[in-house]
């Protein structure tokens, strides 16, 4: 079951973040956050999880914005105003629950809530994710292109940007 999240959920996908990041090293950067703030951006349009059994194992944020370069990357090819973007971010599920298809219903969530919002599910993505974008891919979501994210400490992250099917 997908719903939108609460307050009393953050906890839980806190946890959830810090366990993807010891399995899969996501998120590769936090900076100075907490994973409980990298869970709840505080620019969010809207959240949701995924429940098993009653019990949060996924999320997901639409976001306004992402990095500069995904931004302007995305409204060049597909020739909208950045202000019709909704990013796509901190899409989450646990490693104990997945291959169940729950990472794909996040996904088909918040790409309906982008719609009603009147706004292009994009999203970015660290190019080391293999996974997630095994995923995005599987999806039909469509590359757009790629840049080279500098962070504030001076590391770089080369990352793909894609748009809803």
């Amino acid at each position: 079951m997908i719903r939108p999240r609460t307050s009393g959920d953050l906890a839980a996908c806190a946890v959830i973040a810090e366990v993807v990041h010891d399995a899969d090293g996501y998120p590769s950067f936090l900076g100075e956050s907490t994973f409980g703030e990298f869970v709840a951006p505080d620019d969010e349009l809207g959240s949701w999880v995924a429940t098993l059994d009653g019990k949060i194992v996924g999320q997901v944020v639409l976001r306004p914005r992402s990095a500069p370069g995904s931004v302007t990357l995305a409204a060049l090819e597909l020739e909208v105003p950045s202000e019709q973007l909704g990013f796509v971010a901190r899409l989450l599920v646990a490693p104990s629950a997945r291959r169940r298809g729950l990472g794909r219903q996040l996904l088909a969530h918040v790409v309906d809530e982008a719609h009603e919002r009147h706004l292009v599910a994009v999203l970015d993505v660290v190019v080391r994710d293999a996974a997630a974008i095994a995923l995005y891919d599987s999806c039909r979501w469509r590359r757009l292109g790629g840049h080279t994210m500098v962070l504030r400490s001076g590391a770089t992250l080369d990352v793909v940007v894609y748009s809803e099917p």
